[in-house]
């Protein structure tokens, strides 16, 4: 073998598991590197995450940037021993060869378990130490998570989403991310959220890896502004089965993956969203409408007077209504409102009245 590559930086920077393993094993790291019957020795780390004399026998190269999705590929570290950026040439696959071996800190350290950082609705976040093929359940307990539940998100390079009903199905775990979401989060905004990420993560060699993302982007933005269509559903499937096969990278796959098993598992909550324009969690801005509750309005006009919509009706003494037609969701009389009566509501809507009534007891 003509080379070895150590990869020990990190695909999501608030998960640092590989940065973290190097720094409290180093010793082992080094001498397991410096056994391999190598011409050329690489240890890949981030910018300033190397301290101390650098061994004989091992070139560290320390790189600018602290983390990113590319760097799982390994034509992309390849690039960066080359003094180049990290840009894929092919898929993993396409790239071992015996002249070339790429390992990251945990096969050199051969872990037993999987360091997994957990974020989201669990009570013990941050890093965990979970067995690498595991039932989601196990994941919940070892996590703290009781009560409610809604899904669970393995990141890059899995991109999958599971539900409840998939609870002991057992997973191989190859994420340093997990997040687990409850019913106050919307499967929609999270999506878009994990679109963003990707966008910013592709390096733009390919088209179906850089402008697949963009379109995705487009379509889940155009459905959290009410401009979505069910065929909007449809497209975004084909461009996902276009994307595994015609991606340089395993970006590509991932976000692919991630959208196929979102609109597996959770079609209707997103359909409402097309169909019903209903945010069911009350977390997309544009399905949320506001109302003044009748039990707690004094009549005060002080709602009234900041809205520049006019789309208040009342008077001194009389409960206020909000039109829905009119307003347009700045949200200013909520700050208006001394009173606290004034709410946002998503797919429950609380009983108002029609129009302006006199204020009981006043």
């Amino acid at each position: 073998m003509d080379m070895i590559i150590c990869n020990a930086m990190p695909v999501y920077h608030e998960a640092p598991v590989s940065p973290m393993l190097l720094k409290d094993n180093t010793e082992k790291v080094l001498e397991a590197l410096l056994k391999e019957s190598a011409g050329v020795r690489y240890l890949i780390v981030p910018e300033g995450g190397w301290v101390g004399e650098k061994p004989e026998g091992l070139t560290i190269i320390e790189t600018r940037h602290k983390s990113g999705f590319t760097y799982g590929n390994d034509s992309a570290l390849k690039k960066v021993t080359e003094g180049e950026k990290p840009i894929p040439l092919c898929p993993d696959d396409g790239f071992h060869s015996d002249k070339c071996r790429v390992v990251t800190v945990e096969e050199l350290l051969n872990a037993g378990k999987k360091k997994v950082y957990v974020a989201g609705k669990a009570e013990k976040k941050g890093v965990l130490d979970l067995d690498r093929k595991i039932t989601p359940a196990d994941i919940l307990a070892a996590a703290g998570v009781q009560g409610r539940f809604k899904a669970m998100y393995f990141g890059h390079p899995m991109g999958v989403f599971i539900n409840e009903t998939m609870m002991d199905q057992p997973v191989e775990l190859t994420t340093d991310y997990i997040e687990i979401l409850n019913e106050s989060d919307c499967m929609l905004d999270y999506l878009l959220k994990i679109a963003d990420r990707y966008g910013k993560e592709a390096c733009g060699r390919c088209v179906f890896g850089h402008e697949g993302v963009f379109q995705i982007r487009m379509l889940l933005t155009d459905m959290t502004l009410k401009k979505g269509k069910l065929s909007d559903l449809d497209l975004m499937l084909e461009l996902c089965h276009e994307m595994k096969h015609q991606s340089l990278c395993e970006a590509g796959f991932s976000i692919a993956n991630t959208i196929e098993s979102a609109l597996d598992c959770f079609k209707n909550e997103i359909e409402e969203h097309i169909t019903r324009k209903s945010c069911k969690a009350g977390v997309c801005q544009k399905f949320l409408t506001f109302h003044i509750l009748p039990d707690i309005c004094t009549g005060c006009t002080e709602c009234l007077d900041v809205c520049e919509d006019e789309a208040i009706l009342g008077k001194k003494k009389f409960i206020h209504v909000i039109d829905q037609n009119e307003c347009s969701g700045c949200g200013d009389c909520i700050e208006a409102c001394g009173e606290n009566a004034i709410i946002r509501a998503g797919a429950d809507k609380p009983k108002c009245p029609k129009k302006p009534v006199p204020c009981k007891g006043i």
